[in-house]
């Protein structure tokens, strides 16, 4: 079987990728820089593609999906698809994303959690100054700090990511709730409670922190807008580490500046470099949002880094590996996210 490569991530990851299958492919590589005609052949001929990140941030893979006529598996390496429409790929072939990130992310959520009620920045910076106010002998009610144990942490979606952010947050003494998109018969390990959208009103109104850890589509899509804003706690912080449009952006911005909600950590955003612009060329380092959120002393910024880390990215080829392994011995996948719904020309 014949297996498409594309781009330089893939490329520093090849070694691995051979190490972890116990199949056998025979592997084409093709670079940004190579000619086109070259990639549109690898892909022509290809049973499986996987899409390296920079060539889906640079639009190379998008000349090359319409040659793929005989593809029984695209690969992306990380979470998200909702940039891909199945019509672009032959009918019935998987469209897989990659496991691998769920424990940093969920390491990533749970630090910047403790990170808000301890503030180790501001007791570093506090003490590097010269200031004893923080020191545990104090009677000054403004040098104490929070903790996270008997807080409760909602969690918007539960797959992978929410799963081991759950473990992780019930060992601090939280309680965890969370939202799905279908049903539950029973409450899984690590959880007080599981609802569908039905309960939003419920996470919102009992939740100390929202994490958002959820696929975006037409269903999550600015599900977190003025409304669902106003519903929660004063004190509550939300945490996206999803997609930015999962929480509408102006009412996101409104409810910081207005203090409606006590805080944020954002992860993931609204704008990204070199990507097209409204009515503008795109930049190589744009400010996240059309709003000021960077002006806003009560949240926490981070460039979409929840999941990079080396680990992360190892486990991840490990799961592109299995996923291929999958393929050869004629199995589905184990992590379809949709199939392919273009009919082939005849």
């Amino acid at each position: 079987m014949k297996l498409a490569l594309l781009g330089q991530t893939c490329a520093d990851n090849l070694d691995h990728l051979k190490t972890c299958l116990t199949s056998d492919w025979e592997i084409g590589l093709w670079l940004p820089d190579d000619p086109l005609d070259k990639g549109e052949a690898l892909v022509g001929g290809a049973d499986a593609v996987v899409v390296g990140s920079d060539t889906l941030v640079s639009g190379g893979a998008f000349q090359l999906i319409p040659r793929a006529e005989k593809l029984r598996l695209f690969q992306i390496p990380f979470a998200g698809y909702d940039w891909l429409k199945p019509d672009s790929l032959p009918e019935g072939c998987y469209i897989c994303n990659a496991l691998g990130h769920e424990q940093t992310m969920a390491e990533f959520i749970v630090a910047s959690l403790l990170e808000w009620e301890i503030g180790f920045r501001k007791l570093d910076a506090s003490f590097r100054a010269g200031s004893w106010k923080y020191q545990g002998a104090s009677r000054d009610p403004e040098s104490l700090h929070g903790e996270v144990y008997g807080k409760t942490l909602g969690l918007f979606g539960y797959g992978s990511i929410s799963r081991e952010t759950a473990k992780r947050a019930s060992a601090f003494g939280m309680k965890v709730c969370a939202i799905a998109r279908s049903p539950r018969e029973t409450t899984p390990e690590h959880l007080d409670w599981i609802g569908t959208r039905e309960d939003m009103p419920r996470l919102l109104a009992e939740s100390d922190y929202i994490a958002l850890a959820c696929d975006l589509n037409d269903e999550t899509r600015h599900a977190f807008d003025a409304a669902a804003f106003a519903q929660m706690k004063p004190g509550a912080v939300i945490v996206n580490v999803a997609r930015g449009p999962v929480a509408e952006e102006e009412a996101l911005y409104a409810a910081l500046a207005d203090r409606q909600i006590a805080g944020a950590i954002i992860d993931t955003w609204y704008i990204y470099p070199n990507r097209p612009l409204p009515g503008g060329t795109p930049e190589p380092s744009p400010r996240p949002s059309r709003f000021p959120f960077h002006e806003l002393d009560n949240l926490i910024m981070t460039p979409h880094c929840s999941a990079h880390t080396v680990g992360a990215d190892l486990r991840r080829w490990e799961s592109i590996a299995r996923n291929l392994d999958a393929l050869a011995a004629d199995r589905q996948p184990e992590t379809v996210v949709m199939r392919g719904t273009r009919k082939l020309q005849i």
